[in-house]
């Protein structure tokens, strides 16, 4: 029902890909730009014409289960090759962003390919060059990738040698950071969240919950396949390291209270308040317990609208201030801080929006996350017909175009038309009344979509 309704929009959504995926960059055309092996796929042909590092997981999903599913493989081996060759996952393929990273997905990519339908394609349907011959061939590829994996995990987001300023001393969560400017713009810049009140301008200052639960699921990840590569005891190992960082970010970033994870802020020694989509995320990465999955789901009303999840609680937000009476000289930076930014409410996002509603699928609240889905499909569907493509973010409050920020919203668009293809398989598969756990005890969570996240 949902593919035949929304064929206007699917058909944009899969005209759109080949417009944005590009031919390898094998030599050097322009110095603005990193040189990269392989085909790549970018957000939009406007202003984001790069390979994005968080940006590529997302816009992904709208390639599982179609013929262009073989990019998985080429856009892994692409950022491990920019990995092997300078160190680093950049915020995007661009001298400029050598500094920095973006949140990590690499395990969740490299599983995804090796996971995927591709490597059975390429065995048996014979799409394109037979590339793996057995299992062993198969599993030396998954070995490979995750070998670099580790490293970006170890030399970069542990960063024991202090090189990416993202450890802390005192704690074993990670921060987000840079390795050459000003920490707490830099680091906001590779948070993703560009810019938003949910750091204060502090970026710097805080363990954020995201990135913390994003390097629990590499931990997780790393435990699977050594499992699955019979490594016995390293799967001992990252199980334990996943189990650790799974209790400090209880510890630290858990309120029983309210029922939601929040950032800490190491700074001032305290939990922060501050409401975000980023508090679902341990839904997605099955850290959080199903007794804490019922009440952070309550949290849901902060952010619902007619239309959607808006990325932050308007509660959360600076309240409005009399300045008249502060000094002038005061007035550029407090200002600052109170200015409303592009990644708060009342904006949505579909990256958190996705992970929040993929999250609340893998524990069972099915009636939650079709409600969203249905939501977005029928706000995003009607923004297309009257504009002719899908945008960045959205007003979650007007069911309109976001307004602009320090840049002008953006058409096209890679993980909002990824978001949008996905839910619609969902949806017709919830309809169709097929089971889309494959957990064989359905009342044991998170449970595991056979539909991949």
């Amino acid at each position: 029902m949902w593919n035949k309704e929304y064929k206007d929009c699917l058909d944009y959504i899969d005209s759109f890909w080949d417009q944005v995926i590009h031919k390898p960059e094998r030599r050097v055309v322009d110095h603005h730009v990193i040189t990269i092996p392989k085909p790549y796929i970018t957000p939009n042909t406007k202003k984001f014409n790069f390979m994005f590092y968080w940006d590529s997981f997302f816009i992904l999903r709208g390639l599982i289960g179609t013929k262009r599913e073989w990019l998985l493989k080429d856009m892994v081996e692409n950022f491990v090759y920019i990995y092997k060759k300078y160190g680093i996952i950049p915020n995007f393929n661009a001298p400029a962003s050598m500094g920095r990273s973006q949140p990590p997905f690499l395990t969740s990519m490299i599983l995804d390919t090796y996971n995927g339908y591709y490597f059975h394609y390429l065995s048996h349907k014979k799409i394109k060059k037979v590339f793996f011959f057995n299992l062993k061939r198969h599993q030396a590829w998954l070995k490979k990738m995750t070998l670099v994996a580790q490293e970006e995990y170890e030399k970069i987001w542990l960063d024991h040698e202090g090189l990416y300023n993202h450890k802390v001393k005192g704690h074993t969560l990670s921060r987000y950071g840079d390795r050459d400017i000003g920490y707490a713009h830099s680091s906001e810049l590779e948070s993703g969240w560009d810019f938003t009140s949910r750091f204060y301008n502090r970026c710097d200052e805080f363990l954020p919950i995201d990135l913390n639960v994003l390097l629990f699921k590499y931990e997780r990840d790393f435990g699977k396949i050594a499992q699955h590569l019979g490594e016995l005891n390293e799967e001992i190992n990252w199980k334990g390291k996943a189990e650790e960082r799974k209790k400090e970010i209880n510890r630290l970033m858990w309120d029983e209270k309210s029922g939601f994870f929040y950032d800490y802020g190491y700074a001032h020694d305290r939990r922060s308040e501050f409401l975000s989509l980023a508090g679902f995320t341990p839904l997605w990465a099955g850290i959080a317990t199903p007794e804490q999955a019922a009440k952070m789901v309550k949290n849901l009303k902060h952010f619902e609208t007619p239309h959607g999840l808006t990325i932050t609680a308007k509660e959360s937000l600076a309240p409005k201030v009399n300045l008249s009476k502060l000094p002038e000289r005061y007035l550029p930076a407090v200002e600052e801080v109170l200015l409303p930014k592009q990644w708060d409410y009342p904006n949505s996002w579909p990256p958190l929006e996705y992970l929040t509603v993929i999250g609340l699928l893998k524990y069972g609240f099915v009636n939650d996350a079709k409600r969203l889905m249905e939501k977005y499909i029928k706000t995003h569907s009607k923004i297309f017909r009257e504009h002719k493509t899908f945008f960045e973010k959205i007003d979650a409050v007007k069911g309109d175009i976001g307004v602009d920020f320090h840049y002008q919203n953006q058409g096209g668009f890679g993980w909002t038309n990824a978001a949008f293809y996905r839910y619609i398989q969902i949806l017709d598969a919830i309809d169709k009344g097929e089971n889309i756990y494959t957990t064989p005890k359905a009342e044991v969570a998170p449970f595991k979509l056979s539909i991949i996240h």
